[in-house]
């Protein structure tokens, strides 16, 4: 059963709005989202050797958030941004797997669609990871443009017989048939397709050259909409594994080809600043950075050692510690948001749906329920700013709720329920329950009222078809395997 909810929007200073009674031209919003990269592999997080200064000259310009939160996977985290609320509402609970026939909720409102009725254009440049298959590309749901790589850089993603572009060819020796094959079998399931709104136009693909080229078409697509309101969402696809790089930026950094993957990065940041400034368009922009997740613990496939960093925190990707799922986030807008701030109020990627309405003018009505919150006052440093939520929530790959945090204190609550103090010990080795009963409790209530309304209000998720017969197939092949074993 579906429910409809209205979004309610915490108004906005009156500087925000409008100077002597007449209405500021609307922003542009650049949002730029890295893949596994740690909360502290930035130089503006700590990261003793990895170079970031565009990145650390955006924080200077803006203000930097200690306690932002994404989600422990890849999927969850998109959908989060994307739809405003926890991913469970909206039909996403793990990744979005290679065999995967279905994606996000179709019904989902999504930023680009809420920012399209005050008269946004809109363009996401990288990955995906929300569904593969038509009907659940990017452009079906509020995109006016994509060109990216619809799942992971390691082209796990099945190209699901997608249509082609006119006049395409497969390369690396691969012909039509080869792709029809992929598409029924997944037999060359690790050649990434590459796409331009809904249809491929490469396959396979040079992973190598990702970051230059969504660069490339960032920027241009800065200098073709310069005069109306945008959205831009550039997600790149590194540092996720395995780790690569153009030639030009191997052997560049002091921490191996990981390093060499952020500070390519760092480059994209700058080439997209500068088109900003080139275009006129430095004052009238918000830009923001962040990561899906923190870094994986995992070793690159490749054999390369390094790996990100998500210091002082504990945990890795895949878990709700809080190297897992807190990652860094910084937010610039010149002469509009104070520079060189910091702020250790909570917040989350589902703020972004809510602010940037906010920001536009607009109050959407959504199917799906709106968890996140306008944190522009937090952007701004206003003295009486606070966190909006009293609580944020952890999960793993199931709808079940495992724990919560306030502003203080974080329980986990699978297994044998444990309490940290994240403002006197940030690395989550110290158990203070047994000191502080009643948070325990506090938290413990927070959790069921919240598990309880998740279970009312979300949306139902799409029967994955495709990835349900993957799974019985997999079981029928180690069955095969397991009776071959006792012969």
């Amino acid at each position: 059963m579906r429910f409809l909810f209205t979004l309610f929007l915490l108004s906005l200073p009156a500087v925000a709005w409008c100077t002597h009674g007449h209405a500021k031209e609307l922003p542009n919003f650049v949002f730029i989202m890295t893949d596994d990269q740690g909360y502290g592999d930035l130089g503006c997080y700590g990261h003793p050797t990895i170079k970031t200064p565009n990145i650390d000259a955006l924080a200077a310009r803006g203000v930097r958030f200690t306690d932002f939160y994404a989600r422990q996977k890849c999927s969850p985290a998109r959908a989060s941004l994307m739809s405003g609320a926890y991913n469970f509402r909206v039909g996403i609970g793990s990744i979005v797997y290679p065999h995967s026939s279905v994606g996000m909720c179709k019904e989902t409102v999504t930023i680009p669609e809420v920012l399209k009725e005050k008269g946004y254009t809109s363009a996401l440049i990288g990955k995906w990871h929300l569904g593969h298959a038509l009907g659940y590309l990017p452009t079906d749901q509020g995109f006016d443009s994509y060109f990216g790589v619809p799942g992971t850089n390691h082209g796990d993603a099945m190209n699901h017989g997608l249509p082609v572009a006119d006049g395409f060819k497969p390369g690396g020796g691969l012909t039509m048939e080869d792709y029809q094959a992929d598409a029924d079998k997944g037999t060359h399931g690790r050649s990434t397709v590459l796409m331009r709104d809904a249809r491929v136009i490469e396959w396979p693909t040079d992973i190598t050259q990702l970051t230059k080229r969504y660069t490339l078409e960032s920027v241009e697509f800065i200098k073709e909409n310069k005069g109306k309101p945008f959205f831009l969402y550039i997600a790149h696809n590194t540092p996720h594994h395995p780790f690569t790089v153009d030639a030009s930026f191997r052997g560049r950094s002091a921490h191996g080809l990981y390093g060499d993957m952020i500070e390519e990065i760092d480059w994209s940041v700058g080439e997209v600043l500068q088109a900003l400034k080139e275009n006129g368009l430095e004052k009238k922009t918000i830009v923001a950075f962040t990561s899906d997740n923190g870094a994986d613990s995992k070793p690159d496939r490749n054999g390369n050692v390094e790996k990100g960093s998500n210091l002082p925190l504990k945990g890795w990707k895949g878990s709700s510690e809080e190297g897992g799922v807190r990652v860094p986030f910084v937010v610039s807008w010149p002469g509009t948001l104070p520079e060189g701030n910091e702020t250790g109020e909570m917040a989350s990627l589902m703020d972004i749906l809510p602010t940037f309405a906010a920001l536009a003018g607009n109050e959407p009505k959504t199917p799906q329920k709106i968890d996140g919150k306008n944190i522009f006052p937090i952007m701004q440093c206003l003295h009486e700013a606070k966190s909006p939520h009293p609580y944020i929530y952890y999960a793993g790959n199931l709808p079940k709720i495992t724990g919560a945090r306030n502003s203080r204190f974080k329980l986990t609550s699978r297994g044998n329920p444990a309490l940290y103090d994240l403002q006197s010990e940030i690395g989550e080795t110290k158990d203070v329950a047994a000191e502080h009963p009643e948070v325990v409790q506090e938290l413990e209530a927070a959790i069921e009222a919240f598990q309880k309304d998740l279970d009312q209000h979300s949306l139902e998720a799409p029967f994955d078809a495709g990835q349900a017969a993957y799974l019985k197939t997999r079981e029928k092949e180690s069955s095969k395997k397991n009776r071959e074993k006792k012969r």
